[in-house]
């Protein structure tokens, strides 16, 4: 619940600031809400690389974006083009929030858990990084 709430008051800061200061000071504000994208370490965490291949099956696209993606995202809403977006998150995850959450076996979440939680007890500092 805590990363849903977060979310929401991230996209609530963009649009009051959008609002703020696109009148005061002819500035436009906008976010990204990036899905999982390959090789960040967001994405190395929960998706190891013994559950990637099964957990594309579960996106809409059947893979993880790029970080070009993200940068196109970027680029698009700096440029001249993106001129008249405001106040708005651009999500950027191949579709993946339009689909309903498909069935995982409960066997692959005990799975996935346990993965990341060897890699967490196994960091190079000795401190957990996750508690998952």
């Amino acid at each position: 619940m805590y990363l849903q709430l977060r979310y929401a008051a991230v996209d609530s800061i963009t649009r009051s600031l959008a609002l703020e200061w696109g009148t005061d000071y002819d500035l436009r504000v906008n976010g990204i809400a990036p899905g999982p994208i390959e090789g960040t370490p967001g994405t190395r965490k929960l998706v190891p690389e013994e559950m990637k291949s099964k957990n594309q099956e579960f996106m809409p696209l059947y893979k993880l974006g790029e970080r070009w993606d993200i940068a196109m995202a970027a680029l698009y809403l700096a440029s001249d083009a993106g001129k008249y977006v405001n106040g708005t998150t651009l999500v950027v995850d191949g579709g993946l929030w339009l689909s309903r959450p498909r069935y995982i076996p409960k066997e692959d979440v005990k799975q996935l858990s346990r993965l990341v939680e060897k890699k967490s007890r196994t960091s190079p500092t000795g401190i957990p990084l996750s508690k998952l």
